[in-house]
């Protein structure tokens, strides 16, 4: 199946099809690839862990670029994103979507992109997930999608698909995120995650336990020492004081004690 080059692209989008609402540049002119078109975002949507509530921001048309809405995906989230432009595919035309390269270089998921059957009528929608280590900003606006169109062989049955409005794949993207995981690759691991949890902390009570019992004895054995030390004291100062000490030993004492 031939793709579509340059000159297919432009010549189908002037036409209506193909691409709705695609960018353009000063002259009116769609901007186009050799042979593909890249898609931008439009809607993003997500889940919060902590209220679980859905968040939505959208690509808003009076702003410029750099004022527009920036989403920023934490280690793991997921989010879903509504292409800003619509697909117009006739019925001799398919297409295929694909994460731009840019993407994997910053450790970003794509799911759910792939083939698009001829006749197909409205947006994308694809999940991302952040597989790095750090924040990911998504600005909307930004081409994050490439889609590439192929020609159909005559003479098959094609059917027709029917049109998905963008309202329709809105309702279909909030019910989805309703029910998908917030960050789905730590509840992947949550099980694991607080197994392991659980053993750390119970090797860290039994170890605490251990050194508060050592740390007891010692004291424990201080104050029978301090006890033995007193008793032994009481009773030296028990006997010296029942002793019949002549006056000749006490004035000797006295004298040492006056020299010292």
């Amino acid at each position: 199946m031939p793709i579509l080059n340059k000159r297919d692209l432009i010549e189908g989008i002037n036409q209506g099809r193909l691409i709705v609402h695609p960018l353009r540049d000063e002259n009116g002119i769609p901007l186009v690839e050799p042979a593909s078109y890249d898609l931008r975002a439009g809607i993003v949507l997500w889940k919060e862990a902590e209220s679980q509530l859905i968040e939505q921001r959208d690509f808003d048309e009076q702003k410029d670029p750099w004022q527009q809405p920036v989403v920023t995906l934490r280690p793991g989230q997921m989010v879903f994103v509504i292409t800003l432009e619509d697909l117009k595919l006739p019925p001799t035309i398919s297409a295929t979507v694909y994460s731009r390269n840019n993407l994997q270089k910053e450790n970003i998921l794509a799911l759910n992109a792939g083939h698009i059957d001829p006749g197909y009528e409205g947006p994308i929608m694809i999940r991302l997930i952040n597989l790095s280590s750090v924040a990911w900003p998504l600005h909307l606006g930004r081409a994050i999608f490439t889609v590439v169109f192929h020609t159909v062989r005559d003479g098959d049955d094609l059917g027709r698909h029917a049109r998905r409005t963008r309202s329709e794949t809105l309702d279909a993207a909030m019910k989805t995120a309703a029910e998908a995981f917030s960050n789905p690759l730590h509840d992947l691991y949550k099980g694991p995650i607080k197994t392991q949890l659980d053993e750390y902390y119970a090797e860290v009570e039994n170890r605490l336990r251990t050194e508060f019992s050592k740390d007891f004895l010692r004291k424990d054995k201080v104050g029978e020492l301090v006890v033995i030390a007193v008793a032994a004291l009481v009773a030296l100062l028990a006997l010296v004081s029942r002793i019949p000490w002549s006056t000749t030993v006490w004035s000797w004492c006295k004298w040492i004690l006056n020299k010292i």
